[in-house]
């Protein structure tokens, strides 16, 4: 949905994939909390999940420069000046305009990056990391071996999920921030699998709490 003001035009939900509010909450808390996460002079390399997305609305820290494959991330609204958004380029895919193919992947190879903010179909402890769109997983998977610190966003409708293709592995897992929907056995069966730290965050509240792995 795209709504405009005189002058400006402004992209609601860039998935273009209606949620419930409390998802939506969720969703904007998770983005919230892994912004602070990016430092000073941070190269990022952040993915077409619209969570992960979200991170470049409230990123604080100066002299940022973060490369995504969603094409639409040009049409977002509120992008701040001290952050400089390089696009992969590649093959445009519907409805995201997620860029992919040999071009996309080939411009992620080439650099090094601080940290990855990746959204995600599913994450289990079984099968890790899984998307439901084929194009995108190699390019997925190209932006964990790129960075140096992988931090997974993923609301709790999605954690236990599996879903078609697999990009990476539970104990390539940094850093995984979800929401209090969460179960206990859930965050054990994650740490037990690999993942290093999970936080979660209270969807009506800013706060987050860490959860002991």
């Amino acid at each position: 949905m795209l709504t405009r003001e005189y002058g400006t035009a402004k992209l609601l939900n860039p998935m273009g994939r209606p949620s419930g509010s409390r998802q939506i909450r969720a969703i904007t808390a998770i983005s919230r909390l892994a912004a602070g996460y990016v430092e000073d002079g941070d190269l990022i390399l952040i993915n077409t999940s619209a969570t992960a997305i979200g991170v470049l609305d409230h990123i604080e820290a100066e002299d940022v420069t973060c490369m995504t494959n969603m094409g639409k991330a040009v049409l977002l609204d509120g992008i701040r000046p001290n952050v400089s958004l390089l696009l992969t380029g590649g093959e445009v895919h519907p409805p995201r305009s997620s860029l992919t193919g040999a071009a996309a992947i080939n411009s992620i190879a080439k650099v090094t990056a601080a940290k990855c903010f990746l959204g995600c179909t599913g994450i289990s402890a079984e099968y890790g990391l899984t998307s439901a769109t084929a194009p995108e997983p190699a390019v997925n998977a190209m932006m964990l071996e790129r960075s140096k610190y992988h931090v997974v966003l993923a609301d709790s409708s999605k954690i236990g999920v599996t879903s078609s293709f697999q990009f990476g592995l539970a104990d390539e897992v940094d850093l995984l921030i979800t929401d209090t929907g969460i179960t206990d056995d859930q965050v054990t069966r994650l740490s037990e699998a690999g993942v290093k730290k999970i936080l979660r965050v209270d969807p009506s509240m800013p706060s987050a709490s860490l959860l002991n792995n």
